[in-house]
């Protein structure tokens, strides 16, 4: 279920970094994903530093929750989960975690309100928010009807592969 080196090579731009949502992780660590080989090199590489990416401690919450939920195949118990997590952005993993301050919440608050998201969607503005505000404008998603949104924002989606054929 955990991670293995990919084979395909990223080369790193320096300005560029980009959002990885819990898509991508969650398709990186489970082998029986259809995501999985895919998601899987991205991950790697970014956590080797090859490909200048950020998440947050919201994408990373999602990526626990699926991985512990009850309809996972198969669920992993807490423990397991937190290990999996951990280890994608724990030292020695080039993965930054962004921070999710006061000014985040009122970048959320006020993208949610201008692009009338209600109910769940208010965790999708805390990602596009905890992006923005750190001065990250790609996202790397496989939930691609979800970032949309967020073009208007600033927000551009430039990966994975597989999805850039869907979008507008």
């Amino acid at each position: 279920m955990f991670l293995r080196a990919g084979k395909q090579q990223f080369t790193r731009i320096k300005m560029t970094i980009v959002f990885l949502d819990a898509g991508i992780f969650i398709g990186a660590l489970c082998s029986s994903d259809y995501r999985h080989t895919e998601a899987r090199v991205i991950v790697e590489a970014a956590r080797r530093g090859e490909l200048n990416a950020c998440t947050s401690v919201g994408v990373l919450s999602e990526v626990y929750a699926a991985l512990t939920w009850v309809g996972a195949q198969p669920p992993q118990t807490p423990e397991f989960a937190e290990i999996c997590v951990r280890l994608l952005v724990e030292n020695p993993s080039k993965i930054a975690v962004l921070d999710t301050n006061f000014q985040v919440g009122l970048k959320m608050l006020e993208i949610a309100a201008n692009r009338r998201l209600t109910a769940r969607r208010i965790h999708d503005a805390r990602h596009a928010a905890t992006a923005l505000v750190a001065g990250v404008f790609q996202v790397y998603t496989y939930d691609i009807e979800d970032w949309k949104v967020f073009q208007p924002d600033g927000i551009v989606i430039t990966g994975p592969e597989s999805v850039l054929t869907d979008i507008d």
